[in-house]
């Protein structure tokens, strides 16, 4: 026969250990935003910049597949979305180039967020 405490344990939903998931930091002022973004696509976007981004200089470099993957979109969405996030002020985008001269991902800056926001 199970006790009262072990009933309510097994009652309880499990609910996330943020000490042992990985986490992204996500501005709420991005998530709550409603005229800033044209697409959805666009906020997600955002989103998996904020996930690659290094917790110290807020940089960011997944490459555009790599973003299209995740966000289930093109590459081509991802091209239109971070032209947006580019123009509203959220990011600022730097291309790199290998040794030889060849583009490779771009370098994604996560601005502070314009007042507006």
């Amino acid at each position: 026969m199970l006790t009262i405490e072990q009933v309510a344990a097994q009652q309880k939903p499990k609910v996330i250990d943020y000490r042992k998931e990985k986490y992204a930091i996500v501005s709420k002022r991005v998530l709550t935003n409603v005229t800033k973004f044209e697409r959805p696509t666009d906020k997600l976007v955002y989103v998996i910049l904020c996930m690659y981004a290094d917790n110290d200089d807020k940089t960011s470099y997944p490459s555009n597949e790599r973003i299209a993957e995740l966000a289930n979109c093109s590459a081509r969405t991802v091209q239109r979305s971070v032209k947006l996030l580019e123009e509203i002020g959220a990011i600022t985008v730097e291309e790199r180039h290998d040794v030889r001269g060849y583009r490779t991902s771009n370098i994604y800056y996560l601005n502070e967020l314009p007042a507006d926001f």
